[in-house]
């Protein structure tokens, strides 16, 4: 049996029996061969002595938590919770109208389930839970401060993953004896025994959500600036920047920033006024990563990869406002050292502190400069590991800034790197035990 199991009979004051699924004759666990394997833990359980009518609760570790998902939504008379550990639920799936119980237990150093992801379930949690303030109680969320991936795992974490983990902080057993008090928690609020029991879970699971909402707040935050409500506020920043102007002079416009669907066709920014007031309006793409993160072994970046953003450049602006002042050329290049730095100094001091333990460099190489949209639109923003070294380097395209009314004179289009993708870095990636091997995106 896995440590947790044991630590988890000597704490548990009801009787328990715990059977871990044998895998050895598979490839992997599936839906297939899962009520296979089940049917024989009964049936040694049955041996066992365990009689009938007890109440089943299924736990699983890592990527193999989508599969038991899957199998308790479809049976949900056969199981009465589910512990996703090194997990969470599936994105298909809401915990509001999930027929179990559902007890996530994630370390904060989990190097394959990113915190970063963890902040997405605090935020449809918190949010659900605005209507069900039950749900956290009912679905509790716990974050294992210093753990990572392998706590629960023991010596059989494959090697892929053990090098993508992240080295744990806290003491393996000190943390275990942490999760299997909530664990026991958990199970004994939903059989209502021993008495009292509801009301210590939850006590507990209030707190163990507060304290991931504190632990994750750095994260929401900045992943906000890149889009919220379908326009991005990093956008809005980077053309204010872009105009050039300083002091008073940048209280002469306004900026709205919208993100597009990039399936139709790219709208060209404009400037504007209504009242007394000049305005400029940009559009913008965000790009994620093309995977299916629930379901693959190892998730995929949570962040944006890029912000496809098409801003008007200074001289177009300037002709515009008249008698003003262009400060300073500002590049892509610039706005995206600044978007590193914005993410740095959001993070939380102990993020910060193991980002610097690392000792990783970031360097910012001048813009690729394209000579047409298409070639602009094409390239994404490159980011490459260079031995210790973050290399970023961003794409530009201008338009000249002719007289006249055409609307895509004086342009300037960046491939930004969105803060959330820098914070990401500075939270998992850049402090992953793999963190000298090349290709680390």
């Amino acid at each position: 049996m896995h440590p947790p199991g044991i630590l988890l009979q000597n704490v548990c004051p009801l009787r328990l029996w715990i059977a871990s699924l044998d895998t050895s004759g598979e490839s992997t666990l599936t839906l297939s061969n899962l009520p296979v394997l089940l049917y024989e833990v009964e049936q040694k359980l049955a041996e066992a002595g365990a009689g009938a009518g007890y109440d089943l609760f299924l736990a699983a570790h890592g990527h193999v938590g989508h599969v038991v998902s899957v199998y308790t939504e479809a049976v949900p008379g056969k199981v009465r919770g589910l512990l996703l550990l090194g997990t969470y639920l599936h994105r298909d799936f809401s915990l509001k109208d999930f027929p179990v119980s559902v007890m996530t237990i994630v370390g904060e150093l989990d190097g394959v389930t990113r915190i970063t992801r963890i902040a997405s379930t605090v935020q449809s949690m918190e949010k659900a839970a605005a209507s069900d303030p039950d749900l956290i109680i009912e679905n509790p969320l716990v974050v294992l401060r210093g753990s990572n991936h392998a706590i629960f795992a023991g010596d059989e974490l494959p090697l892929s993953l053990y090098e993508l983990d992240i080295e744990p902080e806290a003491d393996e057993i000190d943390a275990l004896q942490q999760a299997t008090d909530f664990v026991m928690l958990f199970f004994t609020s939903i059989l209502g025994e021993p008495e009292g029991a509801e009301e210590r879970a939850r006590k507990a699971f209030q707190q163990t959500f507060a304290d991931a909402k504190r632990l994750t707040e750095p994260i929401r935050t900045v992943r906000n600036l890149t889009q919220e409500d379908m326009k991005s506020y990093w956008v809005k920043t980077a053309q204010k920047w872009l105009s050039g102007l300083e002091g008073p002079e940048s209280s002469l416009i306004e900026v709205d920033s919208f993100v597009t669907n990039s399936d139709i066709l790219p709208l060209p920014p404009t400037l504007g006024v209504e009242g007394r007031i000049k305005y400029v309006i940009t559009f913008s793409d965000v790009s994620y990563e093309d995977a299916i993160d629930d379901v693959a072994s190892v998730p995929a970046h949570q962040a944006a990869l890029e912000i496809a953003a098409r801003m008007i450049g200074p001289e177009r602006i300037q002709n515009y406002l008249l008698n003003t002042t262009i400060a300073r050329n500002y590049t892509c290049k610039d706005i995206n050292y600044a978007s590193f730095l914005t993410a740095y100094h959001s993070a939380s001091e102990e993020a910060r502190n193991r980002f610097d333990q690392v000792a990783r460099s970031v360097i910012f190489l001048p813009d690729i400069v394209t000579d047409s949209e298409a070639v602009w639109k094409n390239t994404p923003l490159k980011v490459d590991m260079v031995g210790h070294e973050t290399h970023v380097t961003s794409v530009s395209y201008k338009t000249r800034n002719e007289e006249g009314s055409d609307p895509y004179a004086g342009l300037y289009f960046c491939k930004l790197l969105p803060p959330e993708r820098a914070l990401e870095w500075i939270y998992v990636d850049s402090i992953r035990r793999n963190v000298a091997s090349p290709g680390v995106r």
